[in-house]
Order: structure tokens, then sequence, then C-alpha cells
């Protein structure tokens, strides 16, 4: 998190919104999550199983006359356990239908290649060893999450209608920060769920995502998500409901400042490339972020993959053919 927001915060709620902050293991802190309130009750983003966050989940909902048995469906924003790990078990015991973006369905079914990220992780000059902590990473995850039995989903498109808490929903499916990732907007009222894709004091993290049609064999996560911020503009919400951090508005300003930072940064990792004649992603995270270790690594890489995107789409660097991939300046 920065220290100053790049949103003007907001301090209410809307009426029919529970705002239910749960734990999680992770940097990021507590996810947030929101339960709309009236028919179909819906659950946004249930948090993961971990220490008492199903407690107090089940005991935010009792505050406001609601019980699990009350809920009718679970919408995961996207597939990171710290917003779905616990959407299964919600499901199952409420007998709810879970909601997310077609392309999250892997992720929360427990079928993500894993073999296929081995793949573009090692072309990335990511050591073996260190691979080797990530898959120890995702199996200590593993036990933190509850995957969705495949009926209970229903997978939503870009531009489908929703019907939560007494009101009518547009689904925004947006890639970027994940290829699924949904925000759900309210014209009504003007209020936008916007899970991490727009966060007040973050910028997300472009991760790294396979896509077997691509010729690098990963999808351009950055690239794709700073497309996709004039889509949000246009919305003007009033109130933005994050999925991490305070609640904000004033999107164009908050775009303003994520795109300066990721110009800024671009510029920051073309120096480093200049510095060294030419590296691979992965060192180019370790000049970067030199403190970080464990599974931090693989966030690190994803934010310089992210911006070496920009620097060749823009013609200021240049992609060598070898294994591992290392990036030159023009």
């Amino acid at each position: 998190m920065s220290s100053e927001p790049l949103a003007r915060l907001v301090e209410h709620m809307p009426d029919g919104i529970l705002y239910v902050p749960l734990p999680t293991p992770f940097p990021v802190g507590p996810v947030n999550c929101y339960v709309l309130l009236d028919a179909p009750v819906t659950v946004i983003d249930p948090g993961m199983i971990w220490a008492d966050s199903t407690a107090q989940f089940e005991a935010a909902l009792a505050t406001a006359g609601r019980s699990v048995a009350d809920v009718d469906q679970v919408l995961v924003t996207h597939g990171h356990p710290d917003h779905f790990g616990a959407a299964g078990w919600l499901a199952d015991e409420a007998d709810a239908t879970v909601l997310c973006g077609r392309a999250e369905e892997p992720k929360l079914t427990g079928q993500m290649d894993r073999a296929r990220m081995g793949g573009i992780v090692g072309r990335l000059g990511i050591p073996d060893d260190m691979q080797s902590t990530f898959r120890s990473f995702y199996e200590g995850v593993r036990e933190l999450t509850h995957p969705v039995s495949a009926p209970r989903l229903t997978l939503l498109d870009d531009g489908d209608t929703l019907r939560a808490g007494g009101r009518d929903w547009q689904v925004h499916v947006t890639p970027g920060h994940s290829v699924g990732h949904a925000s759900l907007y309210d014209p009504e009222t003007r209020v936008l769920l916007s899970g991490d894709h727009l966060l007040a004091c973050i910028t997300p993290n472009p991760v790294l995502e396979p896509d077997p049609d691509s010729p690098d064999g990963r999808r351009r996560s950055l690239v794709e998500y700073l497309a996709s911020l004039d889509r949000f503009i246009r919305l003007d919400p009033l109130l933005v409901l994050p999925g991490h951090g305070p609640r904000f508005c004033d999107v164009p300003s908050l775009t303003t400042s994520m795109r300066h930072h990721h110009d800024a940064r671009a510029d920051e990792i073309l120096g480093i490339v200049e510095r060294l004649g030419d590296a691979t992603p992965y060192e180019l995270s370790g000049e970067l972020f030199p403190n970080i270790a464990d599974f931090a690594v693989m966030l690190g890489v994803s934010e310089v993959v992210g911006h070496l995107d920009l620097l060749e789409d823009d013609g200021r660097l240049v992609r060598g053919t070898q294994h591992p991939q290392r990036y030159a300046a023009r």
C-alpha cells in the first residue's frame, strides 16, 4: 500500500450493502467482502478459510439479521485465493450458486494449469529452485481454499446483467489483474464493486497468466489492464467498493495517477536494462526489488514483465530469441 491514496476516499456505505473485512495471511491485508442484503442475497468475495475468517463472516451476517442459509449466490470477482478461498465452503453450506468471469473457472475448480505456468516462468529466467518455492506456496494456499464444485458455477461474460441484492448490475469483465476479472456496476445508484481492478492505495499487480494462443504462451496483463481504464472513467461511479483498502470516488484522478506510475516504472526499468546491457525479467526484478523473497518474487517478475511489454510496444527495447529471454535497450 502507498502512504497516500491515489483517489478521494469515501466513508459511507450504501444502504442494503454490508461491509465485512476478512483476514488473509498475505501482505495486502484483509479482503473486503460485501453482502448485498436484499433478495437474491449475494456475497461478494467471501475471503479464504484462514484463522477465524468464516466465523467472523457468520457473525457479521448475524448483525444484519441474516445467516449463511439466507445466501442465494456468491460472486467471486476473480480467482485469487484471498477472494475465492471460502466460496466453495459458503456455497455448500448455503446451497448457493457461485458466479465468476468465464475465464476464472479453472482457478475456482482447482484445475489451473501449473505445468504451463512452469514453462512461462522458466522462459523469464526464474531458476528451478525458486520455482520449487512457488510450488510449496501453492500447496500451502490450497489448504486455505475450498474448491468450488463445477455444477455450482454460473459463468459470467462481459455485458451480462446480474440480479443481486434487489438490483440489476452490469457485469464488466476486464482482463489485467486477472484474465476473467468481473466488476459489477449499478447504473441507478452509480456504485461500482471493483474487486482488485481499481484500488485506492495500490496499483494492481499484472499477474502472469497462461495464454495458449499467444506466441509467448502468456497474456500481456499490464497492456490489457491499461486498455480497460477508459471504460471505468466513462462509467463515472459516485462510489467504488474495492477488494482491498478504503472506499473511494473520482476514478479519473485514480487512473491518471496509475498511468503516471506505470510510465515512471517503465522508465526505471529501462534505465536498469541500459545499465546492465541486457537482462532477463528475473534479473531485472532482483534489481528493482532487492529485498523480496519466496512467492513475492513471482509478483516482482509479473510487475517487470508488464512494463517490458509496454517498453517493447513503444520500441524502446528489444527482446532476444534465446532461452531464457533477455531484453536490451534499442
